[in-house]
Order: C-alpha cells, then structure tokens, then sequence
C-alpha cells in the first residue's frame, strides 16, 4: 500500500514501529497469496494496511489544519499523485507486457481491468461483475490486487473535503478541530461497519471490495490519530493511571500483535470483512496507540513490540511494501503462466523475485517521483498525476485493442 511518512498525533514525530508494520501487513498478504497452509486469513494484512493509511493521512491533514487554518486540497491530492502513481503506472504497464507475451487469450480481459485500475475504480469493476462469486477469470488477472488501492484513493477523494467541512463546523461553534472530525469519522466508521456486517453475508464478493464496506477501516486509524495527543497527555501525566499505561503498554502491544497474526489462522472460514474484521482492525488500532509518544519509555524500548517492529530489516520491508504489493501478484502470475505452482516455489517467488523487483522501484520510481524537486509544487504534481494516469489509460486500451 502507499508509503507516507509515519507520523501521528500534534508532532508528527517519524514512527518506526509504524514503517516496520507495513511489513507485518505485507507478509500476511504474501503468505495468503501463494497459500502456505494455515495462512487462509492472510487476506487481512489489506485491512492492517487501510488502518495505518487512516491513521497517517488523518494525522498529516489535522496537523495541516492546525498549524495553517486550511487545508490546500489540491497540494494534498499532487502529494497522493507523485507517490501512488507512478509506481502503479509502472507495474501495470508491466503486468500487460507479461500478459501479453505468456497468456494473450488473457489480454483483453487484462486490459480492461488495467483501464479500471488506472482511473482507480478496480475494485467496483471486480465487485460488479459478480457480486456474490468472484469471477474466475478476474481472479487470474495479474491486476486484481489494485482493488485496494482503488479503496483508498476513493476514501481520499473525500475524506479531504470532510476535514475542511469539519474545520468550518469547529469555527462556527467554537470547538477544537480534532472533536469535530472525530464526529464525522465516527459516523462513517459506524455507518460503513454496518454496511459490512449486513452485505457479507448476502453479497460477499461486493462487502470485500467495495469502499463502502472498507471506509471504516481507514476511519479507525483517522480515530485514532485524532486521540493520539490525550492519549500522549495521559501517558506524559503524573497519576497512577499514567504510571499504569506506561507499564503495561509493552505488554498491550505484543498481545494486540498476537490478536492480528492469531486472526489470520481462522479468518480463512468465517465471512469475511463482516464483524470478524474488528478483531485484527482493533488490534491494528491498539498495537499502533501502544508504541505511540508517550508509551515509548525505557522499558518499552528494551523489550516492547516495537523493538522487533523497528529492526533494520523490517522497516525495510515496510519502507518497499507498496512495491512490493504491486508487484506481488504479477510475479506469481508470471510463474504460473511458466508452469510453476506450489506454495514453496511461489513463496520463493515472491522474496527472491518481487522482493528485489520491489526494491528497486523503490529506489528508481517511487523515491525520485516523491522527493525529487522537478515535480514538486501543487501544479507539477497535479500534471505528472494526468500525465502518468494517461499513461495507463493508453496502455490498457492497446492491450484491448490488440487483444487476439
């Protein structure tokens, strides 16, 4: 999923713990994907990820708020494009490439889906199309996992406007920004969790993919970026109920992160998003506030969850996730389109092939379209966003067009 940089609460201080669940999220999906036995529930690592996206953009766009009175949507939307887009873009053009050199019979199907992805409408296409049974032939399409980041983006094309809506009520009635939005995000994280919990049942495939269903997991992580700084202020005070957090967060960290591995060995039979998808999003939400300022004392460096969560090579997976989520799913499509199949060999696939692929988008697309100066500003990053989606758009079509 996309990177930003980990921040929270009225600091914005960098998270490492943070950056390294991105890679906890990662490995679940890696494992579920190439079904390494009792990894069926893996399928979560997608909801660990919307918590901490709900989680940091809420914090970056309150922290705008409160620093500078406004929120500059169109500055916000050219961050999203200079770091979503054009590893995306590069990845699907990849993926038609493969289709269309392995399993041509496929191309047009995956042309479709590529035009989907790069208007970052994937998961309505996949939704729709059959509601209650994905479609086999979309299940083997080497762009089925920009579903996800079609939810996000489309949490995002609104969830902006709602924090500038939120600041005008707060003036208007003189209360803090942070109580006002928590408000609005509590109302959508109701009302979306209900929408989940009511269509899984009936209509399974559309509950899993839809934004609707999904826009309380994201609300989760925008709740709690609302609540980290009282929750910081408790943990800084000098009662016994600060002393009593700051002893026992280490220990409410390493079970929150127990609960989320543990759940992705029986989620695998039980429908899902639905209600089952509290028990890893609340523990996403309790792992992330139990490493948050404040909680980080001496003994939570020594021996909390975010030692491990921090380590060198974790946030380095964390760093690449996005990547390697993008390329997750091409990789294993080209091995089995060469006849490769078995979890062990397409586990192998995915840490000796996507592992370095991903790296090195990291390091050639993803870091250079982010930080370097030629597309920085609200105008070219709005453009290189137009620029790189016709890209995509062009792409797709031709695989359409010159399907067999």
């Amino acid at each position: 999923m996309p990177r930003h940089r980990t921040g929270a609460g009225a600091r914005g201080a960098f998270r490492p713990d943070v950056e390294g669940l991105r890679a906890l999220a990662l490995g679940l999906v890696l494992l579920f994907h190439v079904g390494v036995p009792g990894s069926g529930g893996g399928r979560l690592g997608v909801d660990v990820f919307f918590v901490i996206s709900g989680f940091l953009i809420t914090g970056l766009l309150v922290r705008e708020a409160e620093q500078t009175g406004r929120v500059r949507l169109a500055a916000f939307y050219a961050r999203r494009a200079r770091r979503i887009l054009p590893a995306a873009t590069a990845v699907l053009v990849a993926a038609l490439a493969a289709t269309a050199a392995l399993a041509p019979q496929a191309l047009a199907s995956t042309g479709r889906d590529g035009l989907a992805a790069a208007l970052q409408v994937a998961n309505w296409r996949s939704a729709l199309a059959d509601p209650v049974d994905l479609d086999p032939v979309a299940a083997a399409s080497p762009l089925l996992h920009y579903w996800s980041l079609a939810v996000e983006e489309q949490f995002y094309l609104l969830w902006p406007p709602l924090v500038l809506l939120s600041l005008a009520v707060a003036r208007r009635r003189g209360t803090s920004l942070r109580r006002a939005l928590a408000v609005t995000a509590g109302v959508v994280a109701v009302v979306s969790l209900a929408c989940s919990v009511v269509l899984t049942p009936l209509l399974p495939t559309l509950a899993y993919l839809s934004s609707p269903t999904r826009a309380w997991q994201l609300a989760a992580g925008a709740l709690l970026a609302l609540g980290a700084p009282r929750l910081e202020a408790l943990a800084q005070g000098g009662g016994a109920r600060s002393r009593l957090l700051r002893r026992w967060a280490p220990a409410v960290g390493w079970a929150a992160l127990a609960v989320v591995v543990s759940s992705s060995l029986w989620t695998d039979d039980v429908p899902y998003p639905g209600s089952a998808a509290l028990v890893p999003v609340l523990g996403t939400v309790v792992l992330i506030a139990a490493g948050g300022p404040g909680l980080d004392t001496a003994a939570a460096q020594r021996w909390g969850v975010g030692r491990l969560l921090a380590a060198r090579p974790v946030r380095l997976a964390g760093r690449a996730s996005y990547s390697w989520y993008l390329w997750h799913v091409p990789v294993v499509f080209v091995g089995e389109q060469l006849g490769l199949s078995g979890w062990p060999v397409l586990l192998a696939l995915e840490l000796l092939v996507a592992g370095p692929l991903a790296l090195l988008t990291l390091r050639v697309v993803e870091q250079p379209f982010r930080t370097s100066p030629r597309f920085a500003g609200t105008r070219r990053g709005l453009l290189l966003g137009a620029a790189v989606t016709a890209v995509g758009l062009a792409a797709s079509t031709a695989a359409v067009l010159l399907a067999p």
